[in-house]
């Protein structure tokens, strides 16, 4: 019997995130948030990047949406995880590019 780990499905990135990643000087991260996306939520059945315009200012962002089943517990502890990696990838001075979109079904 072989062991299987579980990952998060790859995300199809854009030409359209890919361009908005090189404009706003972010491009070398967008494959560590990816990663780091899969890493802690691995139980993600979807996993989705897209560029999204704020509604109440002229501000874009790259979205990492991913939809999955969690306890208010196992959301709370995977917020923390990625808080962590987060800052670990994306050191100060930063920007505010990127956003995390959980779907809890």
């Amino acid at each position: 019997m072989s062991s299987q780990t579980i990952t998060a499905p790859n995300p199809v990135v854009s030409q359209e995130v890919l361009a908005f990643a090189e404009e706003q000087g972010v491009s070398k991260l967008l494959p560590q948030f990816i990663e780091l996306a899969r890493q802690v939520f691995p139980m993600a059945t979807k996993f989705d990047v897209f560029v999204e315009d704020d509604p109440e200012i002229p501000d874009r962002y790259i979205v990492l949406e991913l939809r999955m089943r969690l306890t208010l517990p196992e959301v709370r502890a995977a917020r923390d995880k990625w808080s962590e990696g987060f800052f670990r990838i994306y050191p100060y001075p930063r920007t505010c590019v990127f956003r995390l979109s959980l779907d809890l079904q």
